[in-house]
């Protein structure tokens, strides 16, 4: 409640009859502190320069009459709450109800009594501070749902930053994966290579001796090229795995880097894909199918559509198919105008409707802590709606297996926002 340097709530008392004014400071001059004005003009002066608490009004006065004031004080945005209670010897409703319509709180007839109009400022003041203090309330609340708000927009930031990180830390140890298994892979047709390398020079130091010792003969000869052709074609075969090996990881671990779309037969990635996962997937007894028709051709985002293909492969390796002595995964894909349907379908244990209903939220595995981080199908369906500009979905029985239909446009959307930065 506004109140004057004694606390007490400030009443303005507007009254042409000094008479008036007497009486009525003499009712409030105990609990109230008390300012008085003889005419509209004087009361308007008097707001302008400390704000009541409540305005006394009388109606009728010689120049600026009552309604005039309270009209004029309810459309200044300073005065406007300010409670006014008309005072007047006219006692008509239809004064009263003009009085209200000017925004008055009350109306009060002469001659006043006390006890009455005591009670009557007593109710305007409680109302008025209680407004007060909700209004306070609601400010201070509004700004504590801002702050809140800023508060939680700043920590879902922090979030989306700290999952995009971790998107992409799984996006680089999958592609450190892949590194490590070629690697692994290319050791064996490499060291073969290098074995049977050495063993055609020292067959030739010793056909060298031979022929410079003058103890060549046509079977020693004849020895010695079959032993050529043969060495030369393990040496060959060996060198074409390798090479082979490493065209397949350079194509994907290029995609997966660069982000960048290009033209590209989609049986050719998904085997591309496969070829290099191959090697890490050799110690499982599981099995994985292919049945995509060559000529299905896209433009969009290979490196994408590369780490969609691993997570659902790794998914499957670590769910789909736990408990299981053989699974089976298989990848098959249809175009249909300008979209193709890629359904990924594996024979393993299935899943219940709230697992499916959970499975693309962040973090969300039952396997944390044991090869699982949570992100993997989250990163998919990420990629799969916004690199690749497509959707979704999944379908489950528990005990015999899950599919995967993703619907993507054959050509990506040109504005296509990176997934994993």
């Amino acid at each position: 409640m506004r109140s004057s340097n004694s606390g007490k709530p400030t009443l303005l008392i507007v009254d042409d009859q000094v008479l008036n004014l007497h009486i009525l400071s003499h009712i409030f001059q105990v609990d109230h502190t008390i300012r008085t004005a003889t005419s509209g003009q004087q009361a308007l002066d008097a707001c302008e320069q400390e704000l009541p608490d409540l305005v006394l009004l009388d109606v009728v006065m010689p120049g600026m009459n009552g309604h005039q004031v309270c009209a004029y004080l309810k459309a200044n945005p300073r005065t406007r709450d300010v409670p006014i209670i008309f005072v007047t010897g006219q006692n008509n409703p239809e004064e009263e109800s003009v009085g209200l319509a000017l925004g008055a709180a009350d109306f009060i007839s002469k001659p006043v009594n006390a006890a009455v109009v005591r009670a009557r400022v007593r109710g305007q003041l409680l109302l008025r501070q209680t407004l007060r203090e909700v209004r306070d309330l609601n400010e201070n609340l509004e700004a504590r749902v801002a702050q809140r708000t800023q508060e939680l927009e700043q920590a879902l930031e922090a979030l989306r930053q700290s999952q995009e990180q971790l998107a992409h830390s799984e996006a680089q140890a999958t592609l450190s994966t892949l590194i490590a298994s070629v690697s692994h892979e290319m050791g064996t047709p490499l060291g073969n290579a290098g074995m049977l390398a050495g063993t055609l020079w020292d067959q030739t130091k010793d056909f060298q001796r031979d022929a410079q010792a003058g103890s060549l003969t046509r079977s020693r000869l004849n020895q010695y090229l079959a032993q050529m052709a043969e060495g030369t074609e393990l040496l060959r075969n060996n060198l074409a795995r390798a090479v082979e090996l490493l065209e397949d990881f350079h194509q994907v671990a290029t995609d997966q880097a660069s982000e960048q779309r290009r033209p590209f037969d989609l049986a050719e990635v998904v085997s591309e894909v496969l070829r290099t996962l191959s090697p890490s997937l050799k110690r499982y007894p599981h099995r994985i199918q292919v049945e995509i028709p060559p000529g299905i051709t896209m433009d969009s985002h290979p490196g994408a559509l590369g780490q969609i293909l691993i997570n659902l492969v790794n998914n499957a390796y670590l769910h789909a198919f736990e408990g299981r002595s053989q699974g089976e995964l298989t990848f098959r894909a249809q175009a249909q105008g300008d979209r193709v349907t890629i359904t990924v379908a594996d024979n393993g244990v299935g899943m219940p409707q709230e697992r499916m209903d959970k499975m693309f939220q962040p973090f969300f595995s039952t396997k944390i802590g044991q090869g699982g981080t949570g992100l993997g199908m989250a990163i998919v369906q990420n990629l799969v709606t916004k690199a690749l500009g497509g959707r979704i979905t999944v379908q489950s029985t528990v005990g015999e297996g899950t599919q995967f239909h993703i619907v993507l446009p054959r050509q990506a959307p040109e504005s296509t926002p990176s997934a994993i930065k």
